[in-house]
């Protein structure tokens, strides 16, 4: 999946479609993570 994405922001010239596919990315797999650990205490307080 992450292949295809890379090559279509490739062939399309789609450059700026990158930054915000990162954020969404991170910001997923923050929620995955944090959703019953300890941690999400810390990160609540971060946001």
């Amino acid at each position: 999946m992450y292949k295809e994405m890379f090559e279509f922001l490739m062939k399309n010239k789609k450059w700026w479609l990158l930054p915000p596919l990162v954020v969404i990315v991170i910001f997923g797999l923050l929620v995955t993570f944090t959703t019953a650990s300890p941690v999400s205490a810390f990160i609540y307080m971060l946001l």
